[in-house]
């Protein structure tokens, strides 16, 4: 085991775990103790990798390069290269949603014809399961443990696709009722996180495809298992672009809602104006107090009480109107 320190200054320790068949049971160990001739399947697991810790890895299968080198830069978008004697893909696993999008563990593979290498920078739920019960998949052959770890990656997705589903029927609702600039960016938020997904999925089916057609390193009876994952990541597909559409829906009744309360305001401010447009007339007439002979005269001790009872009458008689025509 070695360390390494990160760019936050705590050490961070490098894991290599390396299990292998012998005569049929699993043996698991460090590096160093990995036998120099074997006849089964052999996974090494590398958590916080470091350039040291890849080259010792390389040098034991011959790894690419190019494809070591993606292993240290994270992140990387979901890809397969296919190289003579390996296979090296890589797969995101989104999990948790913030308000800042869908947070993904990046997980680096190594597929040979008996060994699979796996490189992650953080511990992945997927691998551990696999790990509790690598004998009988090793046992079978390192393709069968991919596909498992491939499995119940694809299996994490539905709940983090659910809890967006959740939360654009609470926005759905939330925006009929009271469209808050609040609710707007919860929108926007699982908008994003939605986009972030189809980004994901799009790429990890071709992924699949690429596995399924590598006649060399599966055999034809994991053809089937892999395209089983590649039907779930078309129904994750099929999801996410449902959600898309239901997003954008939900963004239309906002702007709906916003539209209608605006013209709600503006249609009271109007009713009100047009209320107070003979008002201002009167009493910017008799406010003149410069013609004679006006009616009611204006030193006429009942011309205030008359005129604002006139007023009155104007008002109570345009909202009448109003009210009447179903403009209020």
């Amino acid at each position: 085991m070695a360390s390494r320190r990160s760019r936050l200054g705590e050490t961070m320790a490098v894991q290599i775990t390396v299990r292998w068949i012998e005569s049929g049971v699993l043996r698991s160990d460090g590096l160093d103790s990995l036998p120099e001739k074997l006849s089964g399947a052999v996974w090494i697991d590398v958590l916080e990798p470091d350039e040291d810790s890849l080259a010792a890895v390389a040098s034991l299968f011959d790894l690419p390069p190019l494809a070591v080198e993606d292993c240290l830069h994270f992140p990387q978008r979901p890809k397969i290269d296919v190289y003579p004697h390996v296979t090296f893909l890589v797969w995101l696993l989104p999990h948790v949603v913030t308000g800042d999008g869908v947070e993904s563990s990046e997980l680096d593979v190594f597929l040979g014809p008996e060994h699979l290498v796996t490189v992650h920078r953080e511990r992945i739920s997927a691998v551990t399961r696999v790990a509790e019960n690598a004998e009988e998949f090793m046992n079978r052959g390192v393709e069968w443990t991919l596909h498992a770890i491939l499995d119940a990656a694809v299996d994490g997705v539905f709940p983090v696709v659910e809890s967006l589903s959740d939360e654009l029927e609470t926005l759905e609702d939330l925006m009929l009722a009271d469209a808050r600039p609040a609710n707007l960016q919860r929108l926007y938020a699982a908008k994003r996180s939605l986009v972030q997904l189809h980004k994901v999925v799009g790429p990890e089916r071709d992924v699949i495809r690429g596995l399924a057609r590598l006649e060399a390193f599966v055999e034809p009876e994991a053809y089937m298992y892999f395209q089983d994952i590649g039907d779930h990541l078309a129904r994750v597909a099929d999801e996410v672009d449902t959600y898309r559409e239901v997003a954008s829906g939900t963004m239309d009744i906002y702007l709906s809602s916003v539209s209608n309360r605006m013209n709600a305001i503006m249609k009271q401010l109007t009713i009100i104006a047009t209320i107070f447009m003979p008002l201002t007339l009167i009493s910017g007439i008799y406010g003149m107090n410069v013609l004679k002979g006006m009616w009611p005269p204006v030193d006429a001790a009942w011309a205030f009480p008359a005129i604002m009872a006139s007023m009155s009458a104007i008002t109570v008689w345009m909202l009448w109107y109003f009210k009447r025509r179903d403009w209020w």
